[in-house]
């Protein structure tokens, strides 16, 4: 199928406020090839739209179902159930999902084929070592080829971009570059104005940066404004009426106590409410790791 789009990427141009130049970049096309779309004397496959937009930070994913053959949306459906599962961090399920998806059809998209490479990245090697962090940046350059993390402010993110972000963060902070990793998360909040997503997304994304956040800042026991962080993030999680972060969220506040030296009833009370907040979610197993947890690190019962 064909779509004449000149109007909407024109329009899209412009309201990033993009030269031709810089539009033709992001598509991966020359300006002649951008001069003669927005004319409209080329036009667009769907896929190369739809992807397009993606790139440049306009979600279309539910007008994907359009455009599906049978064979593609299977693997629509099961991107979908993907997604689902890193939002409240289950990556058992997402190994198995991840499986069947090599043979998707939906893998010659390229932000279908950067989310997926991210899972794997997650999944195989962690976001620990620089292994990790060198593929995790390759996997950012599908969409990004001159990704440069000190313009993170700057650049319209999307969903997979933002979550490659977040665990590149992590990596730095878990090699000892505490500063980059702070100042990483700190771009991306200060940015979020840029941060284009479905509504269902953001639930994730916004608490996502504040907890990550406290996270780089709690490894550079930098524990007071990690303290910040949290709040911050609980005010998200409320604003999206999203409770998927809650549990770990009030965890990481115990966890920061402790090491403030704060009094062992108000780490208990965090961890209590972690604890029954996972349960009240259907976060079973996270419940059962924060019980473990308390009585084997601070010494709380339960």
């Amino acid at each position: 199928m064909k779509s004449n789009c000149a109007d909407v990427i024109k329009a899209m141009r412009k309201e990033m406020g993009l030269s031709q130049e810089d539009m033709a970049e992001q598509m991966f096309i020359s300006v002649r090839q951008l001069a003669r779309l927005e004319s409209g004397e080329a036009s667009m496959d769907i896929w190369q739209f739809i992807t397009t937009s993606e790139l440049l930070g306009a979600p279309t994913e539910d007008f994907w179902l359009l455009f599906l053959d049978s064979g593609e949306y299977a693997g629509y459906r099961d991107y979908k159930r993907l997604k689902r599962q890193l939002s409240v961090d289950d990556w058992s399920e997402a190994k198995k999902i991840v499986a069947d998806f090599e043979t998707s059809l939906l893998m010659r998209q390229p932000m279908v084929k950067q989310f997926i490479e991210f899972v794997k990245i997650s999944i195989e090697l962690g976001w620990s070592t620089s292994n990790a962090a060198d593929a995790l940046l390759e996997a950012m350059r599908i969409s990004k080829t001159n990704f440069d993390e000190s313009k993170l402010a700057e650049y319209r993110m999307t969903y997979n971009e933002i979550h490659i972000a977040i665990a590149l963060a992590h990596c730095f902070s878990a090699t000892g570059e505490h500063d980059k990793a702070i100042s990483m998360v700190q771009a991306m909040i200060d940015g979020r104005k840029n941060i284009r997503a479905t509504d269902e997304d953001s639930m994730f994304v916004y608490p996502a940066l504040y907890y990550a956040l406290a996270w780089v800042l709690g490894a550079a026991d930098r524990h007071k404004e990690a303290l910040k962080a949290c709040e911050k993030a609980v005010d998200a999680c409320r604003e999206y009426s999203s409770l998927r972060r809650i549990p770990e969220i009030l965890f990481f506040l115990a966890k920061c106590y402790h090491k403030l030296g704060e009094e062992q009833h108000i780490i208990k009370t965090h961890l209590v409410r972690a604890y029954h907040v996972a349960y009240g979610i259907g976060r079973n197993d996270l419940a059962v790791f924060i019980k473990d947890s308390a009585h084997e690190d601070f010494n709380v019962i339960i």
